[in-house]
């Protein structure tokens, strides 16, 4: 009997020593946990005038472990465009820059952080905007694209710059 009782104390203490979360701040190398885009509030979302109904992410099959991501429809009144916003842990504002494949970039500050609005070179003119928005741990990407076969009905990249500024308190601040 007195075994018995070692045994399940034993398992007591060790199930719960296993259950306590980790306090403390990550070790530098240690991968930082991703951010979720979907995580922003739908108020947030609405107040940016965007539809919080109709917010998805990756296409079903589809998984990007390194950029989480979360699309809307936008204007919620009449929708035209996705606004989409990806996150990494993996890459930099540097990294951003250095892409051969952005062009007409634009350094530029959202709600004092660092940013940087391109196109790519596979964009149709006029129907897409890019910006790249530093963060605690990596960059956000955000985008605004024409919905297909819907003419852009306003510039994406003013577009863009407005709601990223209404959204950007959402997305994990740098640490400064």
């Amino acid at each position: 009997m007195q075994r018995r009782g070692l045994a399940i104390l034993s398992a007591v203490l060790l199930a719960s020593a296993c259950g306590n979360g980790v306090e403390g701040t990550p070790v530098a190398g240690s991968p930082a946990k991703a951010w979720d885009p979907c995580s922003i509030p739908a108020q947030a979302i609405e107040t940016a005038g965007l539809d919080s109904a109709s917010q998805r992410s990756w296409s079903q099959g589809v998984v990007v472990e390194a950029w989480p991501m979360c699309m809307w429809r936008g204007p919620k009144a009449d929708p035209w465009y996705f606004l989409s916003i990806r996150f990494s842990t993996e890459y930099t504002l540097d990294d951003a820059r250095a892409n051969p494949a952005y062009r007409e970039m634009v350094d530029t500050t959202v709600q004092q952080r660092r940013a940087v609005v391109y196109r790519t070179s596979t964009d149709t003119p006029a129907q897409s905007c890019y910006l790249a928005l530093e963060t605690a741990s990596g960059i956000a990407k955000i985008d605004v694209d024409a919905m297909g076969g819907i003419p852009a009905k306003s510039d994406p990249c003013s577009i863009l710059l407005d709601l990223t500024s209404i959204l950007a308190e959402q997305v994990p601040a740098p640490k400064r």
